[in-house]
């Protein structure tokens, strides 16, 4: 069976822009619902998220965290309760992560590529322990003004953050 990477081509059972609880076809789902196919070892899952090692990494620690729920991209993200909480959810663990594995790095960098510049559509979180591994690779962890890139976890947080109630 050929994997598809969720970031364009040939679609399968939905549209990949939808949220759902898994997608067939998407490489992230199938490590969620670890699939026989899939060798990537969780090191961390609980009824949200699910964390593992980036398969190519950047840094001198690079992690990724990645909901279970099928959430294509930062731009599906609302400004609800719900996302906050998910999004924070997933920095702590990120940040939980890298205090352990790399406390003595020179800086933890964690944030999300934006829309056209993800490679894969299903929202993940990457948790960088630097120094770039090579150097150059930061270029990919920059954030690009209008044009989008790479968005910082503060800045999605601030972003998605619900408005106040209005009270009666």
């Amino acid at each position: 069976m050929r994997k598809t990477f969720c970031f364009g081509g040939r679609r399968v059972a939905r549209k990949m822009s939808e949220r759902a609880p898994m997608v067939d076809g998407c490489v992230f789902c199938e490590i969620v619902r670890g699939a026989p196919a899939s060798t990537t070892a969780l090191l961390y899952s609980d009824d949200k998220v699910v964390a593992f090692r980036d398969i190519n990494p950047s840094a001198f620690r690079h992690y990724l965290v990645i909901p279970i729920d099928h959430i294509p991209t930062v731009n599906s993200l609302r400004k609800t309760k719900d996302d906050h909480q998910l999004v924070s959810h997933m920095v702590k663990v990120g940040k939980d992560f890298l205090n352990q594995d790399a406390p003595n790095s020179e800086e933890h960098r964690f944030g999300f590529h934006q829309p056209p510049f993800n490679s894969i559509d299903h929202l993940h979180l990457h948790c960088l322990a630097l120094p770039f591994i090579p150097s150059w690779r930061q270029v990919k962890y920059t954030p690009l003004g209008p044009l989008g890139g790479f968005i910082a976890a503060e800045k999605l947080l601030e972003r998605i953050k619900p408005e106040a109630e209005a009270y009666s």
